[in-house]
């Protein structure tokens, strides 16, 4: 009996570990939960990807359209990429057709790869693909991003975790006003604010 019970022991110490564990996970989810809906968007569109030398530049988190995701992740050269989850607007297969429009102006090139979807102008470029029923595109400048770069964020792109989720999403509480300070204003004058690749332009409104 004695060798039963310190056999016990350490399976029932892991148990409860594994219960706080769970609960702690359930808080941190409904805490997310809370902060992204205080921001106007849909927690199960809030994605991320990993792109090295790229971060996340916090100003640029907002909602697209009624309750989609919006994030820019800015690289070491001055390049930016811009991630938006939306939901859909076409029954049909994601391809260039739902993308009409979201990727710069001029003559479009567009091609399927995989599960992706490139477009590519003049101006800019763009993966798109569908996941669990909303749109995710990575849209980004040419000169300075490389079909490369998009592409390896386009592959690495995934719902956020918990803890990426804290990464990404601004406090309920930052600035007192439970929004994340904005990042397309003008630093000078009163002029209307910047949106130069229509990242705040969403399909669900």
């Amino acid at each position: 009996m004695v060798h039963t019970r310190s056999a016990l022991q350490p399976l029932l110490l892991s148990a409860l570990m594994a219960l706080s564990a769970c609960g702690t996970q359930s808080a941190n989810g409904a805490a997310l939960e809370s902060r992204a809906r205080s921001l106007g968007i849909a927690p199960a569109m809030v994605y991320v990807t990993d792109v090295p030398d790229y971060s996340v530049a916090l100003q640029s988190v907002g909602v697209i359209g009624d309750h989609g995701f919006g994030v820019s992740y800015s690289g070491p050269e001055g390049g930016t990429i811009e991630l938006r989850v939306d939901e859909r607007v076409f029954s049909g297969p994601v391809g260039c057709a739902e993308d009409a429009g979201a990727a710069g102006t001029g003559q479009a090139t567009c091609e399927q790869e995989g599960n992706h979807w490139y477009r590519a102008t003049s101006t800019s470029h763009s993966y798109v693909l569908e996941d669990a029923g909303s749109v995710i595109r990575l849209s980004a400048d040419p000169g300075t991003v490389s079909r490369d770069v998009l592409r390896q964020a386009a592959e690495h792109v995934h719902r956020a975790s918990a803890e990426e989720a804290t990464r990404v999403l601004p406090s309920e509480d930052r600035d007192g006003q439970g929004q994340p300070e904005r990042g397309d204003l003008p630093a000078n004058g009163d002029g209307a604010p910047r949106d130069p690749a229509g990242l705040f332009a969403g399909t669900s409104g």
